[in-house]
């Protein structure tokens, strides 16, 4: 486990420096340049018109932190233009009123890009040395209900209940693609954010399946199968930072208030993510990175390291697709494999809501 965790350290580090050190904008409050942006649609390097105020050219409201700029000195030469489409909607409006939304736009706190226990959409076509091939698939989602807080889509503000919900399957490529094992997950996460800093806590539910197939597999080798039947009925608390518009960092604490067979109360993760938040210009989209590490009291807080890289298209309501390459080591994802550990490398596709 100690090397996977230096690896994921080396692999992310590199591409999260050189963003730190480069002049990429980031977002400051309480300053006259806020203020600026907050009076205005933000329409990126378009000339727009507001009502009662004169025609001007809008820059992004994320802007160079290492200057003191005035608002008369900013332009949109001096700041990082944001590639979107015209239907995109991004209005901020000067002292804009927290309203109540039925199934806002997009999430205040999204899913974690490496969390492989998150609910999504997305398949990842594995290969270990043991276990050869397997595909693991996640079916659900992770939806926005209520939002007490301000209509912005790309970073939204205020109080949010989302819904989740999914189905964690592993098949076996090497035999047949029979069902291995399967995890099924629902929740309620409740968050609180801004632009820099997100807060979520909620509760959810977990158990675990040994798949039929596997079942009748190993009965007709004359082997009694053992499943395990994990349950945890969970309350989360989490907690992430961004440094920069594509750089968030993120804490996790979850104790399980309810247990199953061999299920201790403390989970931990913690991560780090490198995907730009604004839409994506046209068909390019660009690359993203991510490493995810959970750490399970179950095994004596040993546990497992996943680290991503690849391609990303984001949509205009904060849809993510992403295509990549994945590296999982460490205990098994599958809590019906709780006992196993497992060295994987796989092309996955992911999608959030």
């Amino acid at each position: 486990m100690k090397r996977n965790l230096f690896l994921g350290f080396l692999l992310f580090i590199f591409p999260a420096s050189s963003l730190l050190y480069a002049e990429e904008p980031v977002l400051r409050y309480g300053n006259e340049i806020q203020n600026y942006n907050d009076n205005h649609i933000l329409f990126p390097d378009q000339t727009t018109k507001i009502p009662d105020q004169i025609t001007k050219t809008i820059p992004p409201f994320w802007f160079d932190s290492h200057s003191e700029l005035s608002t008369s000195e900013l332009s949109a030469s001096r700041v990082p233009s944001v590639p979107v489409s015209d239907t995109v909607t991004m209005q901020t409006w000067k002292n804009q009123a927290w309203t109540w939304q039925l199934f806002p736009s997009s999430l205040i706190y999204p899913s974690y890009l490496a969390g492989v226990n998150e609910s999504r959409l997305g398949g990842v076509w594995n290969h270990d040395e043991d276990l050869r091939w397997m595909w693991d698939i996640t079916l659900g989602g992770r939806v926005p209900a209520i939002r007490y807080g301000s209509r912005n889509i790309l970073f939204p503000e205020g109080f949010q209940l989302d819904l989740e919900g999914s189905a964690h399957i592993r098949l076996d490529l090497e035999n047949q693609m029979d069902m291995d094992a399967q995890d099924f997950r629902f929740g309620f996460p409740v968050s609180y954010g801004n632009k820099i800093w997100q807060v979520r806590t909620g509760y959810y539910h977990v158990s675990s399946h040994m798949g039929d197939e596997r079942i009748l597999r190993l009965q007709s080798q004359g082997i009694d199968p053992q499943r395990l039947n994990y349950v945890r009925e969970a309350f989360i608390l989490g907690f992430s930072y961004r440094l920069r518009p594509s750089i968030k960092l993120y804490i996790e604490a979850d104790y399980a208030f309810w247990l199953g067979e061999r299920t201790r109360p403390w989970h931990f993760q913690f991560g780090a993510e490198w995907s730009s938040s604004y839409p994506t210009n046209e068909f390019w989209g660009k690359p993203f990175a991510a490493v995810n590490i959970r750490l399970l009291q179950e095994q004596h807080y040993d546990g497992n390291i996943t680290i991503q890289a690849g391609w990303q298209w984001r949509g205009a309501h904060n849809q993510l697709f992403r295509l990549g390459l994945q590296y999982f080591g460490g205990i098994s994802e599958q809590y019906e494999h709780l006992s196993k550990r497992e060295h994987k490398i796989g092309i996955g596709l992911w999608y959030d809501f």
